[in-house]
């Protein structure tokens, strides 16, 4: 059995698995960027600059990997609405927020029957955090932006920021929060 180089590994585990978390003090290979908070970090893939859907497409490595797109963007959306309070700051590490805040924002952007959509939303929150866009504890009841916001250029945040400030605000949102 040959010796596996240890940077190659964390690179397929990167981008077989997706965002997982490690402890803080752990080195981050090569061709990774490491994304810390206060107790954790993740090694996420660094892409080229100007890499487009298109170049991941091609080496079959899809940016947001889930089923329902459009459905994920918008539980995407309002989970960044309640996280990302201080929205002239940095989306990452975010602030945690209440699940129910976050589907009482989900239900107030989406129409259709409210048990089907909280039930949609909660599965599209998991795939979110399966994929690192969210750090979400179920059991805790609490969401949080994702290490992959992190990643955000400086200059793709006006437009996120221009729709977020167009959406309902969170319930619990105090007035100096709205961003």
């Amino acid at each position: 059995m040959t010796d596996l180089d240890p940077q190659a590994l964390a690179r397929a585990r990167a981008r077989v698995v997706g965002a997982a978390a490690m402890p803080a003090e752990e080195p981050v290979p090569a061709g990774l960027l490491r994304v810390a908070d206060r107790e954790r970090a993740w090694a996420l893939p660094a892409w080229p600059d100007g890499a487009t859907p298109a170049v991941l497409e091609e080496y079959q490595i899809a940016p947001m990997p889930l089923d329902r797109p459009g459905p994920a963007r918008r539980a995407l959306a309002a989970a960044l609405r309640c996280c990302w309070r201080r929205l002239d700051d940095s989306p990452w590490p975010g602030e945690a927020a209440s699940l129910a805040d976050v589907l009482e924002v989900h239900a107030a952007i989406t129409r259709g029957d409210e048990e089907l959509k909280r039930r949609w939303a909660i599965g599209d929150l998991r795939r979110l955090a399966d994929t690192g866009w969210l750090l979400l504890d179920e059991k805790a009841g609490v969401v949080r932006s994702g290490p992959r916001t992190a990643l955000w250029s400086e200059e793709s945040l006006a437009p996120l920021r221009a729709l977020l400030r167009r959406m309902p605000p969170p319930p619990a949102a105090s007035p100096g929060e709205e961003g």
